[in-house]
This record gives C-alpha cells, structure tokens and sequence, in this order.
C-alpha cells in the first residue's frame, strides 16, 4: 500500500527525493569539476575586495562578455552555425533601451525588456534564412548584418523616423551614439534608477553594484542556457551540429531548431547589451560593434575557442583568460620595453592559436581530461579517456568539418 509521501514515479518516497536533491547540491559530495566551478563562482563575489572601485570596470566587462560569449556558444557552439556578427544583437538592445530613456523618457525597468525583444526580433530576422541557407552563406550574412546596422547609426544621425513614426526624433548619434542614457546605479542626486550614497562612499557602492548585478546576470543565464542545453532541445541541438540530414531523416524539423536557438541567442545577447549601457557602457558603434563594426563579435568568437565551444561554461574561462591575457601584456610591457598592448589582438590571437593546436577542444575540456589523468594517477588506475590534445569530442572540429564538407558541395555544384 502506498503511503503519504511515496512518489507516483519510481516508488521513491518524497523524503528520499528530498535527500537525493539535498545529496546532489552538497557540495563536498559533488563531482571535482563542479567543486571547482562552485570555487570559481566564490572566487567572482570576492575579487571587489581586493580592488578599489576605480579597478572595478575591468572585472565587470569581463562579466559582460562572459555573458555575450555564453549567447554566442547556444546558437554557434550548439547548432554549429557560425555567427560572425553577434555584436549586432547587443546593439539592437542597447541602442533600443537608450533611445527609449533618453528621446521617450522610459525608465531603464521598461526599455530594458524592450531592447531585449527588439534584440529576440533581430534574431528572427537573422535566423529566418537558417531556413534556406546553409554554413558559409549563413555565416556572411550574419557578418553583414553589424555592419549594416552601423552605417544606419550615421545614415539616422539627426533623426530617425520611418513613415512618420518618431523612433528616434533626435537620431541615432552617428558614431559619438544616442548619449549616456540613465544607470541602473548612481550615487545620491545623480538621477539613477536606484540612487546610493554620496560622494566617495556612493561611488564605491555603485561600482559594487554593477558588478554584483552584472554577476547576478552571469549566474542567471548560465543555469538557463545550461538547462536549454541539456533539455531535448539541446540534443536536437547538438545533432544539427553533428549531421542536419540525419536530424531531417529521423523526422525532425532542425530548421524550427536552428531559429529557436538564433532567438534565445539574441534574446540573451540582447538583455546583456541593454544593462551594459545602463552600468558601465556607453552606446557607440565602437564601444559596442568594435572595431572596424566587427572586431567586438570576433573576440567573442575567440573568447568561446578559447574556453571550449558547445560547454556554455567554457566562454566564462574564456573570458578570464582573455582578461588575463591583457594584465600580463601590462606586466610585460615595462620588463621588455617595449608597448606590447599597440600589438593587441595579436597576443590573444596566438593564444587562441595555442588552444587550437595543442587543445582544440578549449581549455575547459582540457582541464577536465587532465584532472582525471591526475585522479586516475592518484588511484593507481589506468586513465582510459582521451587525451589533453585530442579533438574526439571538439565542438569546434566537428564545426570546421561541417563547413568542409559544405563548401565542397558548394564547389561541386559550380563545376
């Protein structure tokens, strides 16, 4: 006979589903890569206090780009379809979320979900020819579109007002951008959403505020896309990746996949970028786009090579990385003499290289592999899994033999 608490699924009473859940969220009774991902985690609440609040923008960006890379890693890491513009969904719900504070007067509370939806529209846009185009010439398209964007940013400058509708009556700024729109966080009298204290005490809490609101971001979009990921959806995800056909012959529509993974992608990319203007960022095509309209979006490429395409986790390694990578050209600069930081990207770049070379699955997966070498050394055992260098399971080549294998169809037809 049943009792009170027995569970309908599996005969498990619910004191011992409750236990399990309990088991599973000990962390001494984890697995190691979590012990150490939970160890990250501590280590990002703790770095403002070993930092003055002047030293608080760096950790922050980085958080943000973490964020960026993470969005990047759903729709390219996962489905495998290369976007090489992804700066343009930041934009949209920065540039989106700043017009609406400053020409409407919409709080930061509205303009933000705004820019994020304008942002999942965008995805729409983007994502509507996954439906027809394939590898390379998806992979153009999503390169064009940041730069289109940019060049409306000039083209709208004074005004922008398509048939009548007053968008943005005041334009879209050009290149200097629409203006500083409100911060989620200022100090008292500075007309922030939530204003702080004042004077240097209100600076030092805005800085902290940033950051923990901007790392509460980072840990809210990691649990989601780690759930997406490892839901069904994020199989058929994979699958696309690993061999479309395949996922069209088992009767399954990867188009409707491949778009549902372009929006979340903007959705988030568009969240992220709308905050980041009302923190620490302001709207610009260069502060945004980058360089040359695209260089913002390569080094979220890179920053997800790094840590390790299709883990979502793997961008967050990356992105320390490429933060670490800029403190060490500032240490070497004064024992070389010579202005190392005028060669950026060129350091992170070989760095990237590196990765791909000696461990193209990135540096999360190579972490792993060599813990368990040293667990499995420890015990006495034999490590049977692959190797440091191998690529078996690199999201990354499985990627780069997709698009191989795509433009040879695509020169084959033309012969």
């Amino acid at each position: 006979m049943s009792t009170e608490n027995e569970s309908i699924i599996g005969g498990s009473t619910g004191a011992e589903r409750r236990q399990a859940v309990l088991e599973k969220l000990n962390p001494i009774a984890m697995p190691l890569r979590f012990q150490i991902g939970l160890l990250g985690l501590l280590l990002f609440v703790l770095l403002p206090t070993q930092l003055y609040p002047d030293q608080m923008g760096g950790p922050t960006t980085l958080i943000f780009l973490a964020i960026f890379g993470m969005s990047w890693d759903v729709v390219s890491g996962y489905t495998g379809q290369l976007s090489f513009g992804h700066a343009f969904f930041i934009a949209l719900g920065g540039y989106t979320t700043a017009v609406l504070d400053i020409q409407h007067g919409i709080t930061p509370v509205i303009g933000i979900p705004v820019g994020m939806i304008v942002a999942g529209i965008g995805g729409v846009l983007v994502g509507l020819p996954a439906l027809r185009l394939r590898g390379p010439y998806l992979s153009l398209v999503t390169l064009i579109v940041p730069i289109i964007l940019s060049k409306l940013f000039t083209l709208f400058n004074n005004s922008f007002t398509p048939l009548g509708i007053p968008i943005a009556p005041d334009g879209l700024g050009g290149r200097n951008g629409p203006g500083l729109p409100t911060q989620l966080f200022g100090i008292d009298g500075s007309g922030a959403v939530v204003e702080l204290a004042s004077g240097y005490s209100g600076i030092q809490q805005t800085a902290l505020a940033n950051y923990y609101f901007a790392l509460a971001l980072m840990v809210v979009v990691l649990v989601v896309l780690i759930g997406v990921t490892r839901s069904s959806a994020g199989s058929v995800f994979t699958a696309i990746r690993e061999d479309e056909d395949a996922v069209a012959a088992a009767g399954l529509d990867g188009a409707k996949f491949k778009l549902f993974a372009f929006v979340l992608s903007a959705l988030v990319a568009g969240l992220g970028g709308a905050i980041w203007v009302h923190t620490i960022k302001t709207p610009t095509p260069l502060g945004i786009l980058g360089q040359d309209d695209i260089q913002q979006s390569i080094n979220l490429i890179i920053i997800s090579i790094l840590g390790g395409t299709g883990t979502i986790v793997g961008p967050i390694v990356g992105a320390v990385v490429y933060a670490m990578t800029g403190i060490v050209i500032g240490l070497i600069d004064p024992l070389i003499g010579f202005d190392l930081a005028n060669l950026r990207p060129l350091p992170l770049l070989a760095a990237a290289m590196a990765v791909l070379v000696f461990a193209p699955g990135g540096i999360l997966r190579a972490g792993i592999r060599s813990g368990r070498m040293v667990l499995a050394s420890a015990r006495g055992e034999e490590y049977e899994g692959q190797s440091v260098g191998g690529d078996g399971d690199s999201a990354l080549g499985e990627i780069i033999e997709k698009y191989r294998a795509e433009l040879r169809e695509i020169i084959d037809e033309r012969r």
